[in-house]
């Protein structure tokens, strides 16, 4: 499986768990930002830099969505051994 396959298995197990996702332009000459969890208004937000390769928005997306309760989601093992679940 290609690294764009896995990020959007990653994107829609993310939509299950009721977590957006946003892909932004985080470049920034001023204030350093980097990608990572927020809540907006009540919704969990992941946001991520747009400039990332698909594998690098895979990582950053995995290594948030492990944080979430999955017990009663169907993960796919392939999916589940990129969580570390």
């Amino acid at each position: 499986m290609n690294d764009e396959d896995i990020l959007h298995n990653l994107e829609s197990l993310a939509g299950r768990l009721s977590v957006e996702v946003k892909y932004m332009n985080l470049d920034d000459e001023d204030v350093k930002i980097q990608s990572g969890t927020c809540n907006l208004k009540g919704k969990e937000v992941i946001i991520i830099d747009r400039r990332l390769s698909a594998k690098e928005k895979g990582s950053i997306l995995s290594l948030h969505l492990r944080k979430y309760n999955t017990d009663d989601i169907f993960i796919p093992p392939f999916l589940r051994d990129r969580l570390n679940i």
